[in-house]
């Protein structure tokens, strides 16, 4: 049983990881509906595990589920890019702010470490590394938040930016940036000066977004 349950799960995961790069790549254009058999055949699944994908992304925003019509795809454009940035920035504001106040030394110890990590990254231009090292070092930080709602609205956001960042890539210079900013997050973070690390967080959510509709642009011209 625990190994059915292991290959339910792996094969959502696979057909959710596809679904998403597809919609997101524009292999589906806004309005076009997404069929059940046709992705289930595809994968060689049964339904069910397409339907879970199709409720995953309808959570993310990529997809409508309509009654008697089924999965939409929903337009995906720079609007929309900067709609979940702008989620992201007041979220991670909210907990930013809370995790000043929440900060310890073991978390401290940790945030240096994988700040050590990512500036290293940033010098080897490690554009992988640097997106699971991103979301350890904001994950410490939004745990200190002790807000699990918030948390899982930022997972939902975190699967379509990373499958955007894999599809577009970072402009030149944009890792070195990303260290930057942490570091100074952490530094007023550390100081416990609440207004200076939420100013901090909100402009690295919009130097992220500006980045990410740079990149879409270009990808886009020479696609």
């Amino acid at each position: 049983m625990a190994d059915q349950r292991h290959e339910y799960g792996h094969a959502t995961n696979d057909v959710t990881n596809q679904l998403r790069k597809e919609v997101l790549s524009g292999q589906y254009a806004a309005g076009d509906r997404i069929k059940i058999a046709e992705f289930a055949a595809q994968f060689n699944v049964s339904a069910m595990p397409v339907r879970e994908a199709l409720r995953t992304l309808e959570a993310e925003g990529l997809l409508q589920i309509v009654p008697n019509k089924g999965a939409i795809v929903r337009l995906v454009d720079e609007d929309f890019v900067r709609n979940i940035y702008d989620i992201r920035a007041a979220l991670e504001v909210l907990l930013a702010e809370r995790a000043c106040l929440n900060m310890t030394f073991d978390t401290r110890r940790v945030l240096e470490e994988i700040q050590a990590e990512i500036e290293a990254a940033a010098s080897a231009g490690d554009a992988d590394g640097m997106m699971q090292l991103n979301a350890k070092f904001h994950s410490e930080i939004n745990v200190l938040g002790r807000n699990p709602e918030a948390e899982r609205l930022l997972a939902l956001n975190q699967n379509i930016i990373v499958a955007f960042r894999r599809q577009f890539g970072f402009a030149e210079g944009r890792l070195n940036s990303i260290a930057e900013e942490h570091r100074a997050i952490l530094n007023a973070m550390f100081r416990r000066d609440l207004a200076e690390a939420t100013s901090l967080v909100r402009m690295h959510v919009v130097s992220a977004r500006d980045d990410m509709i740079g990149c879409m642009r270009r990808g886009h011209k020479t696609g």
